[in-house]
């Protein structure tokens, strides 16, 4: 997007109501750094990434404080017939664990966060 054309969605996204459900799909880099809506409660992982950073940069930003939120979930989807991709999702476990999640029937649970 050209810097207009994202200020423009930047401030669509912000003119929804507060009480209102929305969904927003985008890219790392639409939805990346600088990029602040508290509201937001649950990601779903579909891309390949394995450096932490980028990680804890995404996961983190569910963490926000917002009256009302009581659960952050993170949904992460691995195709582990794919060599590579199994390796990095391998490495986004690492991840998640050095930022405090424990693994619990499979699942990842950190605090309020659930990561099926």
């Amino acid at each position: 997007m050209k810097k207009k054309e994202l200020t423009k969605a930047l401030q669509r996204i912000s003119e929804i109501p507060r009480d209102e459900e929305r969904l927003l799909i985008a890219t790392g880099k639409f939805i990346g750094e600088g990029f602040d809506d508290a509201r937001l409660d649950t990601l779903f992982l579909t891309m390949p990434i394995s450096w932490k950073g980028t990680l804890q940069q995404y996961v983190w930003r569910l963490h926000r404080n917002f009256d009302g939120k009581e659960e952050v979930r993170v949904y992460d989807y691995v195709d582990e017939k794919v060599p590579e991709l199994k390796a990095m999702a391998e490495n986004r476990r690492k991840g998640y664990k050095r930022m405090g999640y424990i693994m619990e029937d499979g699942k990842q649970v950190h605090e309020q966060m659930k990561l099926f």
